[in-house]
């Protein structure tokens, strides 16, 4: 496990009201514990803001798709117009097929089983992407992508429509999962990691799902693992630090998969950690909030225009992930100040009344 280390406090433009936050948030939960709704997954990404805002215009997710099925970056690659592909490329099937079933838009969903397909012909008989780009990284984006989605469809009115894509998808993306399980493949990508605490959530929840849904046992103790390795990360502040800062938009990245967890492993002994992590980490993310709802992205390690993404942009702030992470944690608790604070934002990026 990665060793914590000590950070000096972040600071916002509003300092005093994450101290608040956290003395509020200590004596809150000393009383009574972070309930949580009995609704699915299904049901959460049903909710008001994610259906109707961040699933309003879901052929936007799609137009970057070949003939192929190959998206984005992977389409440039088929054209020879870059020399890299990278599996989780694909991974916007997830929310086509999520979208897709919440909005009852069939063409969605096929075009998301459609990214899925190209990215299983690209895999190797040991599980891996092995031509893939940033190979272990990579991969944990697509397995999560895929078992998320594969839930999210047995739980929706359309099960039965589409128990043959999930049954043709489990035994693919589990071994995808089992692959970077190995130990060589693990060591070597857990140390990549060891400077992005988001990527200790998107691994377990990659691992965990796909446990979940194959009833590997193992991969949920890998997972648990990882989980156990994120929460040692976090700052007093609320921090999940990001190249030994803080990030505004990763920040959110992370908790949206820590969120899976929760609701996929309620009653597993760590939950309530991470809920407490969760918790911790959204009023430390409502310190980057302007009143007018724009995200603050000065000081962030990652996303103030010191990265490039694959597509070869400056990477900026991901403000659907802060939107869908309020917004999904206001459904889970039935606590309605996430939704307010979710609300707020998708005034300012989406125009909504």
């Amino acid at each position: 496990m990665v060793t914590q280390s000590v950070y000096s406090t972040a600071p916002t433009h509003n300092s005093s009201t994450v101290d608040a936050g956290m003395h509020l948030l200590v004596r809150e939960n000393k009383q009574t514990p972070i309930q949580l709704s009995s609704k699915t997954d299904f049901e959460h990404e049903s909710t008001d803001l994610i259906a109707n805002v961040l699933y309003e215009k879901l052929p936007s997710l799609y137009r970057f798709i070949s003939s192929s099925g190959a998206n984005g970056i992977n389409a440039r690659w088929e054209r020879k117009q870059v020399k890299q592909w990278y599996i989780e490329g694909q991974r916007n099937g997830e929310e086509l097929i999520i979208g897709g079933l919440v909005k009852n838009d069939p063409q969605a969903i096929q075009a998301g089983f459609k990214m899925f397909d190209w990215g299983f012909a690209h895999q190797a008989n040991d599980g891996s992407f092995f031509l893939t780009g940033d190979r272990f990284h990579s991969t944990s984006f697509f397995v999560e992508a895929v078992a998320h989605a594969l839930l999210v469809i047995q739980q929706s009115p359309h099960s039965k429509q589409y128990a043959y894509q999930v049954a043709k998808y489990k035994p693919l993306v589990h071994r995808a999962a089992r692959w970077m399980i190995l130990p060589n493949i693990w060591e070597k990508g857990i140390k990549q990691n060891s400077h992005y605490t988001h990527r200790r959530y998107l691994v377990a929840t990659a691992l965990g799902l796909t446990g979940k849904l194959t009833n590997d046992q193992e991969l949920i103790n890998y997972a648990r693992n990882s989980i156990q390795d994120g929460l040692s990360l976090q700052r007093s502040d609320g921090v999940n630090p990001e190249k030994g800062g803080y990030d505004s938009s990763y920040q959110m990245v992370g908790v949206l998969y820590a969120q899976r967890w929760v609701t996929y492993f309620p009653e597993d002994s760590l939950t309530p950690k991470v809920k407490m992590m969760i918790e911790k980490s959204l009023l430390w993310e409502q310190t980057r909030i302007l009143p007018s709802g724009k995200i603050i992205n000065e000081g962030n390690t990652r996303t103030a225009g010191q990265e490039i993404a694959r597509s070869g942009k400056v990477k900026s702030i991901d403000q659907r992930s802060v939107i869908r992470a309020f917004a999904y944690w206001a459904s889970v608790t039935g606590n309605q100040k996430w939704e307010k604070t979710a609300r707020q934002i998708a005034k300012f990026y989406y125009k909504i009344p």
